[in-house]
């Protein structure tokens, strides 16, 4: 293969992962506080296995009104993250049952 087909078959493939964007299993949210529970599927001992994360963000409406979103949470926050994690744990623990499940 060609410099410029492995180029382009890189460009294709990048695209092609672009259109099928990953979403979360789940998102929670708490007023102007997400959570989304994510999965991702690896071999390990080569048996596949499921893991589980959390991403957390608020959303905001800048000057002119658009949304925005961020990472970094002020202290008015911070009970509503605390809120999320347990309803998070709790939606990754139920994900894990019905996983053993089949």
């Amino acid at each position: 293969m060609k410099a410029a087909e492995r180029t382009q078959a890189a460009k294709d493939a990048a695209d092609a992962t672009q259109d099928v964007k990953r979403k979360p299993v789940t998102t929670i949210r708490v007023d102007d506080c997400s959570a989304s529970v994510w999965t991702r599927e690896y071999i390990v001992q080569g048996q596949p296995k499921i893991f589980y994360s959390v991403t957390l963000e608020r959303s905001y409406k800048d000057r002119d009104g658009a949304w925005r979103y961020t990472r970094s949470f002020d202290a008015e926050s911070l009970g509503k993250v605390m809120h999320l994690c347990t309803q998070a744990s709790e939606a990754i623990d139920g994900l894990k049952q019905q996983d053993a499940a089949k």
